[in-house]
């Protein structure tokens, strides 16, 4: 709710706090880290065409991460027009409920930007894998797809009728309460880093047989190992996550931070492999 009380009887400090303001920050944080994954994605594509190679499905799924990714960071700056990046009590109470709206839209599409590229980066790791090694892949593609989806799914129907989640006055009612809603977004935080980092470390199991020359198999297990980075990032958010259900709403701005990075992250690291694949190969099966 706004304060309405005159800012010539403010205090200095209330006066400062009313002055902060995060948008600027957040907005050039989000939309470079959209941005850069965008080049890593944009020269991943642009080679496979540039060396002749097919575009398959692991390229059409991180194409449509990168897609939720900016659709995103776009409903986060439509946030910051309503307020996001001031304190909660600074906040129009006709943006409000435009805020709260927009945020939710804006954290789906982040989720689904994670579940895609890592998706992608497990169908790349089917692509070369076998036996066990691609049993543990199978596994961790349906799980994280599962916990993550549902977690998506959770942010419209834990209240009804669903506009109750971004109306809290209206009547209806949540049947899940903010401490267990936090609860689950900080289990599904820390099973997406650990997603991330078995992920990366598989290939060492994958190419740490082949035989050969120990710089190339050394360069291509680092360049697939960049998904510990993702995992790392996605361990970071759950520092954020008590933003969720806290009535100052400046406390959003790290919690889209980050959940940007961890999709943005999550590209970069699912592009590197295939960039250093194609361009250290001078003949490659189609």
């Amino acid at each position: 709710m706004a304060n309405y009380t005159s800012e010539a009887s403010e205090s200095p400090d209330e006066s400062r706090r009313r002055a902060e303001n995060y948008a600027p920050h957040l907005n050039a944080t989000v939309w470079f880290l959209t941005a850069i994954s965008a080049i890593f994605l944009g020269l991943r594509v642009f080679v496979k065409v540039w060396r002749k190679r097919r575009v398959r499905c692991d390229d059409c799924i991180l194409v449509l991460g990168w897609i939720a990714l900016a659709v995103s960071t776009a409903m986060i700056t439509l946030c910051t027009t309503f307020g996001l990046g001031r304190h909660g009590r600074y906040i129009r109470p006709e943006d409000l409920s435009n805020l709260l709206m927009t945020s939710y839209f804006a954290g789906f599409a982040s989720t689904l930007a994670v579940i895609w590229s890592k998706t992608s980066f497990a169908v790349t790791l089917l692509n070369i894998s076998e036996g066990t090694t691609r049993k543990v892949v199978w596994f961790v593609l349906i799980s994280a797809n599962v916990v993550l989806g549902l977690n998506a799914t959770l942010q419209f129907v834990q209240c009804w009728p669903p506009s109750r989640a971004w109306h809290p006055g209206a009547p209806g009612k949540c049947w899940l309460g903010i401490e267990r809603v936090r609860a689950y977004n900080i289990f599904v935080a820390a099973y997406s880093g650990a997603t991330d980092i078995v992920l990366a470390l598989l290939p060492w199991k994958i190419i740490g047989h082949m035989k050969i020359r120990k710089k190339e198999k050394y360069g291509a297990l680092f360049a697939m190992s960049m998904g510990v980075f993702a995992g790392i990032t996605s361990f970071l958010k759950i520092t954020s996550l008590g933003a969720i259900g806290n009535v100052d709403l400046i406390t959003m701005v790290n919690l889209f931070i980050f959940g940007t990075a961890e999709g943005a992250t999550t590209i970069i690291a699912a592009s590197v492999p295939i960039l250093r694949a194609l361009l250290h190969r001078q003949e490659a099966p189609p």
